[in-house]
């Protein structure tokens, strides 16, 4: 699979923390691509442990996704540095586990805003040109919760089905227009200090970084077969 990419395309990743948002990041860069990524907070390169993300092509900032001002002056930032965003990435997700008549209702909102309303405020942003340029690829990352609740996880649960509802829409709406929009379906946990934390072994869990390589061939597809959702799992999980 050819993974070069012309000098100025730009990706940004919204949701850059270890695991999957650095091997997203990573991804890009050995892609070619120019790197911004968002993080909640201050995300500065030391933070991260590729050495990929040391050089003049990756930008981290600062931003609270649920913010729409924050949002734009962050892709503001990005399109004075690096220029146009082609790809955007939304990765944003906080996991909670609570029985639901213990779960009041702020957590629900707060999830919902920083799951859903983040990724509206991202890709509204990024979108007018995207479809300017007749092209771009927006990716929303999924999971387990986003087609099937479980006991326990009404307010993520509810925020995911929600996020997935969106990428549909606008796969329908900008589809069309030369916009390619995916939703992925993270159904299992991925490999890292979490999974330790739930006392999975490696081969319970999929790899951050062989998740970030498909997320690169849904952004090489050809218009003429696009994947608008799939579901990545390790071998062994049920489904």
């Amino acid at each position: 699979m050819n993974t070069e990419h012309k000098n100025g395309e730009v990706a940004v990743v919204a949701g850059v923390g270890p695991g999957l948002g650095t091997a997203l990041c990573d991804s890009l860069l050995a892609a070619g691509f120019e790197v911004a990524g968002l993080s909640r907070s201050s995300p500065t390169q030391t933070t991260h442990s590729k050495q990929t993300l040391t050089g003049d092509k990756f930008l981290p900032i600062a931003c609270d996704l649920t913010n729409q001002s924050a949002v734009d002056s962050a892709i503001t930032q990005v399109e004075q540095t690096f220029g146009t965003v082609s790809v955007y990435i939304h990765n944003a997700a906080v996991l909670l586990h609570r029985d639901f008549l213990q779960t009041p209702a702020k957590d629900f909102a707060d999830l919902w805003n920083i799951t859903c309303l983040g990724a509206v405020h991202g890709i509204q942003r990024v979108l007018p040109n995207m479809v300017a340029a007749k092209k771009g690829t927006v990716l929303v990352t999924g999971a387990t919760a986003s087609v099937k609740a479980g006991a326990h996880f009404a307010a993520f649960s509810s925020a995911k089905f929600a996020l997935r509802g969106l990428a549909q829409s606008l796969a329908r709406e900008f589809g069309p227009k030369g916009i390619h929009v995916a939703h992925i379906i993270i159904d299992g946990v991925i490999w890292g200090q979490q999974a330790k934390n739930f006392g999975l072994s490696e081969h319970q869990c999929l790899q951050a970084q062989a998740i970030a390589n498909t997320y690169l061939h849904l952004i090489q597809q050809q218009r003429s077969a696009w994947t608008q959702e799939l579901d990545l799992r390790p071998d062994i999980e049920t489904f």
